[in-house]
Formats: structure tokens, sequence, C-alpha cells
């Protein structure tokens, strides 16, 4: 639906769409799938319900819009800042004012900012909390309370801002190393940011900018040929075997690109710490749990989270147990009931946090 696709994409859609496409996630059009569409237009967006379909399902369906010329132009000389989190509510609630934003990271954030861009802490947008917002605008920043909460507490937020291409001209940026974390023996070649984040702990910012894929020879992904599946800076990027027709990708690393403090941001790692194992319902590395067992050993605000098994020393990644929490400001947690055919590890885990030259945590 229009209305939260612009919730979740601040920004990216003109407030008067001249028209709609819509297509399958595999690139099909609507017209070829047969499905039965309740909703398609430019006021309200697209719909199609699974109880209007013979088979009992609709297809999986992506859609963009069509805007002005004076929208394109608008959109292509702006860039958002990093994302910010400087506070959680432990208190009495979530504040991310623009003005303590400012004076704890000055020079981030333009005068003006055109747009303003809210979601948890662990990536969710911010209309799938639930909660009740007291503000979000780009004069003040974001404010959630925890007293207009019906559980008594917001979730942990960070926002970001849109400014004008003169400001991001001046943003310092860089580049992450290469990371080929897979090759195509099997399936094909998955090199997504959410393994590469856990394999990787520290070496990539949590939002990045923008992607850039090659082969481990350094070829270009167009003079490949290949069919790829996805190459974005949320979800990394994925080559399938079965999309080729010679049936195999090509072998393809890839870097992202990052902006404001992470490039020259120090970045210091606590201890390791195993609080629990998994003899109960699983194992409960939660951060505030941690912080209150470890007083002062752990920074309020943790940039990464890095988790290995106690025994082998195995990468949480490596394992293929599933996560119910993997959070640099939440912590970590296994669910015995969520793993197939076994209970989980036990597990410890460290934290990211900034530090100064001298590699005194802050």
């Amino acid at each position: 639906m229009l209305a939260d696709l612009r919730r979740e994409h601040p920004g990216q859609i003109c407030d008067s769409p001249l028209h709609i496409q819509v297509n399958t996630t595999s690139g099909d059009s609507m017209e070829s799938t047969g499905d039965k569409i309740d909703v398609v237009d430019t006021i309200n967006g697209f719909t199609c319900e699974n109880a209007a379909q013979e088979s009992g399902i609709c297809k999986d369906y992506i859609v963009r819009f069509q805007c002005p010329d004076s929208f394109c132009i608008d959109t292509g000389s702006t860039c958002w800042t990093p994302w910010f989190n400087r506070d959680d509510p432990s208190g009495t609630g979530d504040w991310e004012t623009l003005e303590e934003l400012r004076e704890e990271n000055p020079g981030l954030i333009c005068d003006r900012p055109l747009d303003i861009d809210v979601q948890t802490a662990s990536g969710d947008v911010l209309s799938s909390t639930g909660d009740v917002i007291t503000l979000v605008d780009t004069s003040t920043g974001f404010i959630c309370k925890n007293s207009d909460q019906t559980c008594g507490k917001c979730e942990d937020y960070r926002v970001r801002f849109q400014c004008p291409d003169k400001f991001c001209s001046t943003s310092p940026k860089c580049w992450t190393p290469w990371f080929d974390r897979d090759n195509p023996s099997g399936t094909g070649d998955w090199e997504t940011l959410k393994d590469l984040y856990c394999e990787n702990p520290g070496k990539i910012c949590s939002s990045p900018l923008q992607i850039d894929v090659q082969t481990t020879f350094g070829g270009s992904v167009d003079s490949t040929g290949d069919v790829i599946a996805v190459a974005d800076t949320a979800s990394g990027f994925i080559c399938k075997n079965s999309d080729q027709k010679c049936g195999k990708c090509k072998d393809y690393r890839v870097r992202f690109e990052c902006s404001g403090n992470f490039c020259t941001e120090r970045v210091c790692w606590t201890n390791w710490f195993d609080r629990d194992d998994s003899s109960g319902t699983g194992d409960w590395e939660l951060l505030e749990d941690l912080q209150t067992d470890y007083p002062k050993k752990i920074c309020e605000t943790p940039l990464f989270i890095d988790v290995m098994t106690t025994d082998t020393n195995t990468r949480f990644c490596a394992t293929g147990q599933i996560s119910y929490v993997f959070s640099p400001t939440l912590g970590f947690v296994c669910r015995n009931d969520d793993q197939i055919g076994d209970r989980c590890h036990d597990y410890k885990v460290r934290f990211g946090c900034a530090c100064d030259c001298n590699g005194t945590i802050l």
C-alpha cells in the first residue's frame, strides 16, 4: 500500500505518482500470473488477497511508481546521513532529538534536514512496532515515551536524516575491504549482509550507502552475463545457479561504501561474556542482563556484536543454528525450540564499542 511504502521508504516516492508498475519478484508481469488483483492504482497502491485466488495464495509482487522529472532531479541530489542511536528506552523513553544528536555528532547532520527516517535498532520499520510515537519530524527529531505504550516501554530506535547534495559531497566516505564468503559450488554465490556481518564483525557499517560487486578476478558483473537475483545495500548479493543458462554463477566478491564516523571511528572489543547456557529454554545473552552482571565492562550502546561457541570458538553463523536475537544493542538469544533436531550450543558474546586513541572504551 502506498501509505505503508511512504512510511517505510521516506522521501523515495513522489506525492502524486503518475503511474504504477507491478511485477512479480521474479520479473514476470502482473497480467501473466492470472491472479485476481483487488487494488492497483496511484492513490492506494497494490493489493492481492490470498482468499480471492483459486490456488489460495497470491504471487509475491514488487511495485514501483513513475514520478515527474522534478522529483527525480531532487531525489538524485540528496543523501542520507549515517544512522544515529543516542538513547534507549531504559529511562522515560527513546529520545533521538536533533539538538542532542548535533551536539554528540558534530558536522554529521545538515542544518535543515529534508526528511527523517526511523527504524528499530535491529532494522525493523517504525510501523511494525505498534508503538505510540510522540514526535517525528525534521525540526526536532524523534521521541517515543514509555508512558504512552500499553506494554510500558518503547522499542529501541535509531534515526537518520536526508540532506542536500552540497552537504553530502563534504561528508567523509570510505569503502570496506572486499569480502568473498561463498562460491558457486552449491546453490550459487551468496554474499549476504547478514552472514557477512556475522563473519566479519566490526568491518561493515550498519547502513551501507552503496554495494560494489565484481568477480574474484576483478571482472565486472555486466561482463559475466549472469542473471543476478539480489544486489543491494539491504540484503547484499545473491547469484543463483538455477537462474543461469550454463547452470553456474561466476565466483563474486563484494564491498560496501560507508559514511560518517565509521570511516575514522576507532572500535575496541570487550572481553567475552557467557552468562547463560542452553540447559533451560536456550542461551540468553541479552545486553541489558550482561550490563547488570558486568557493570562498566560494556559500553552503553555497542556498535557491533560477535558470537562464538564456548567449546570450539565457532562463529554463530557457521553453526547452522537459528538466532532469536542477534543485535549489538539488544544482545544475543538462541532458543532451543527454534532449532531442528537439537538444542542450542553454549555461546559467548563480545561487543565492539567506540574507543579513544588509547583504547579506552567511550
